[in-house]
């Protein structure tokens, strides 16, 4: 692909607002071409208020647009990045496919698996390149966690996440005027987040397929509801969340996700066993296990003995800009290389992760019942689930 690579972004908030640095850096870079930017809120478009989030950007040649459809009709671009509510796509991932572009799509796709499946067939249709944000897979402890377990049995994964209520910001969507929260925090609200497990439980769950090299095959969940007095001020998610995933090759994984009110608390905890080896995340991401040639051993080894590091520190937040700008550079240089394989997923390839996370809410509902992942997805059953509401 000739000259630096053509791109826009569609949704300007506090996550666009971090590609938006990405892509500015890679501009700087020569990379990519920064060649427009769409959000229905002029606000939003303004220079200086993008540049409190995002420091390099500087508008040039950038052309502006309050319509995502006329952007992707009038813009020539190789690549767009849709960074929108999960509850608001109106068909725009559709027309950029139809129209040849390359999809980033960030987590969750939608809140509809219906219209993830939709998607999905419009990119796999078009043939163009496409991911979706989970950048913890670009993280450097956790892809060499993810090599580790390549050639090994993962049994169980236990996760623990807990984060309090208060790391849910204000947002620039109107929300107040679409029927949504009137602060704005759509992120603590059910109809536009889906649920906490959703919107950020999801990122968790697609790095237990990440580790195991698997597909979730059935989800069982049961939640704590937020007492509907906190629901003002706390928004209308669950305080606390328990979800089981089921493995297509057997492992069983535990998720915990907590999100309490006045906790201001974040905190996680990852513990993976393989049939012959435990990994924890210590000073250094270390795996225990016996490799000696002889079993057992005639003396029982010492913890030293038996401890393998596959990654030194610093660890950083595997959350937090780096990797974000990893893959960000990683799904440009795949577009501009014509190279699908230099990324970590892609949108079809996500989808398991989503319906895992949708399916979680449907068990919940159905008191913790177990539910199939492909049934959910396909099932008459579960039809009235997957579809998004006529209001």
């Amino acid at each position: 692909m000739p000259g630096p690579l053509k791109v826009g972004i569609i949704g300007i908030g506090q996550r666009g607002l971090q590609h938006v640095e990405h892509l500015s850096r890679l501009q700087s870079d020569e990379e990519v071409r920064l060649e427009a930017l769409a959000d229905p809120y002029p606000e939003n478009l303004d220079e200086q208020t993008i540049q409190t989030g995002a420091t390099s950007y500087r508008q040039g040649e950038t052309t502006l647009y309050d319509s995502a459809d006329q952007m992707l009709r009038e813009v020539d671009l190789d690549a767009v990045w849709f960074v929108i509510p999960p509850n608001q796509h109106r068909g725009e991932i559709e027309l950029a496919a139809e129209r040849g572009i390359a999809i980033f799509a960030e987590k969750p796709q939608t809140l509809f698996y219906d219209e993830a499946a939709h998607q999905a067939e419009a990119i796999r249709a078009a043939g163009v390149i496409s991911t979706a944000g989970f950048q913890m897979r670009y993280d450097p402890w956790y892809v060499s966690l993810s090599d580790y377990t390549r050639e090994r049995a993962v049994t169980s994964i236990t996760m623990v996440d807990g984060g309090g209520i208060e790391g849910h910001g204000v947002k620039r969507t109107h929300t107040e005027e679409m029927g949504g929260p009137g602060n704005r925090i759509w992120t603590a609200n059910r109809s536009w987040s889906g649920s906490s497990v959703v919107e950020a439980g999801i990122h968790q769950t697609d790095l237990m397929r990440f580790w195991t090299h698997d597909e979730i095959d059935w989800v069982q969940a049961a939640y704590v509801e937020r007492d509907p007095a906190l629901h003002d001020s706390e928004g209308d998610n669950p305080t606390a969340y328990t979800v089981v995933y089921g493995f297509k090759r057997g492992a069983v994984a535990n998720l915990i996700f907590t999100r309490p009110g006045r906790v201001y608390l974040n905190e996680r905890y990852d513990y993976i066993l393989t049939t012959h080896s435990q990994i924890k995340f210590e000073d250094a991401l270390v795996a225990y296990a016996y490799e000696g040639d002889v079993y057992p051993p005639s003396e029982r080894p010492s913890a030293a003995d038996v401890r393998h590091v596959l990654a030194n520190g610093p660890h950083g937040n595997p959350m937090g800009d780096e990797n974000s700008l990893e893959l960000d550079r990683k799904f440009a240089e795949a577009v501009t290389q014509n190279k699908p394989e230099l990324l970590m997923n892609t949108f079809e390839s996500s989808l398991n992760s989503l319906a895992a996370v949708l399916a979680a809410n449907v068990s919940h509902e159905l008191n913790g019942e177990r539910i199939h992942v492909e049934e959910f997805a396909t099932g008459e059953r579960f039809s009235k689930y997957r579809t998004r509401p006529i209001n």
